[in-house]
C-alpha cells in the first residue's frame, strides 16, 4: 500500500485549507500543522484502502452469480466486524483531520497575488492629486 500516493476522501479539504496540492504539502513537513495533517492523512489512506478491500470481498462473496450454499456465515460475520471497525477508524481519522483544519488559519494567497493586493490597497489609500474645479480669486 502506498499511502503517500493514495488519494483520500479528505484531500480536497486539506488542499483548500493549506492552499496547495497534497504533492506540494509533502515538501513542507517543517510546518507542524502540515506534518500532523499528513501523518493522520497517511493513516486515513490505509483505513480507506482497507475499507475498499473489505467491501470488494463482501461484494465478491455476495455476487448474484454465487450460489447461496457457497456463502460462509462465519466469513461474512468476520467481514462485517472488520467493516464496522474500519469504518470507526476512518471516522476517527477524518474527525481528527477536520478538527485540525478548523483551527488552522485560512490559506494565504500565493505571493504574487498578495503583492498585487497590497499594491492595490496602497494605491487606494494614497491621496491622488486632483485638478481644482473652483477658480481661485485673483488679488
Amino acid at each position: 500500500m502506498q499511502t503517500l500516493r493514495s488519494a483520500t476522501s479528505l484531500d480536497a479539504q486539506i488542499e483548500e485549507a493549506f492552499g496547495r496540492p497534497i504533492t506540494a504539502l509533502r515538501h513542507d513537513v517543517e510546518t507542524p500543522a502540515v506534518r500532523r495533517v499528513l501523518e493522520i492523512r497517511a493513516m486515513l489512506a490505509v483505513v480507506e484502502q482497507h475499507l475498499d478491500q473489505i467491501r470488494d470481498r463482501i461484494h465478491r462473496a455476495t455476487a448474484a452469480d454465487r450460489k447461496c450454499a457457497e456463502l460462509a456465515d462465519e466469513d461474512l460475520t468476520v467481514d462485517a466486524e472488520w467493516l464496522a471497525a474500519a469504518g470507526r477508524a476512518r471516522n476517527h481519522h477524518a474527525q481528527a483531520i477536520t478538527s485540525l483544519l478548523s483551527v488552522e488559519p485560512p490559506a494565504s494567497p500565493p505571493k504574487q497575488a498578495r503583492t498585487a493586493t497590497e499594491a492595490t490597497a496602497r494605491s487606494a489609500s494614497s491621496p491622488t492629486p486632483r485638478a481644482s474645479t473652483t477658480a481661485l480669486p485673483h488679488r
